[in-house]
């Protein structure tokens, strides 16, 4: 008996395949899926999003998560849109992390999504960690230069509120930060 070989070799049964349990995802497999910056791109925006996004809305979130500076995300997004529903999306479907709607384009969080979120936020740049970080750290810069400057020229009394409120919103930040689920354990 000869293996079937070409277009005949694939035969749709029109069965959805059912992903293995949820702990039987490997090293292998995770390293193949977060080593993809693409695939890292899409689960990081279904993880911000939270609910089911069109291929072409994930797909620019995508374009513009990978772009470099030389790089117009408006030219890449068709290559990202055409990898996304060939290759990555597929892939992420096959092992449950996400439901890819082929007929439709849409995507959703799959029934394994829970399971790997804590490696593919490990899977983060350290150039995605501190863009995070410097934001942060611009908004409490931005907040304790106009808060200060505002306490130093006001009258004693109000001097008093405004520095508390200076402590209040560090302390706030700093109670933030650390809650921050995106925050390095390191």
């Amino acid at each position: 008996m000869r293996p079937a070989v070409g277009p005949d070799a694939f035969v749709d049964t029109g069965e959805k395949t059912t992903p293995p349990a949820q702990n039987d995802l490997d090293g292998a497999t995770l390293f193949d899926i977060l080593g993809n910056e693409r695939r890292r791109a899409c689960l990081y925006c279904l993880a911000e999003h939270g609910t089911a996004l069109s291929v072409s809305t994930l797909g620019k979130q995508v374009a513009r998560a990978v772009a470099d500076a030389e790089t117009d995300s408006d030219e890449l997004y068709d290559s990202v849109y055409i990898s996304l529903c060939q290759t990555h999306l597929p892939k992420l479907d096959a092992v449950g992390l996400v439901e890819y709607e082929q007929d439709r384009k849409r995507v959703c969080q799959g029934p394994r999504f829970d399971a790997i979120r804590d490696q593919f936020e490990a899977a983060r740049t350290p150039r995605e960690q501190a863009a995070e970080s410097l934001r942060a750290e611009t908004i409490v810069s931005v907040l304790t230069v106009a808060i200060g400057g505002a306490a130093v020229a006001s009258p004693p009394t109000a001097r008093t509120v405004l520095l508390s409120g200076l402590v209040g919103i560090h302390l706030f930040v700093l109670i933030l930060g650390s809650a921050s689920p995106f925050r390095s354990s390191d």
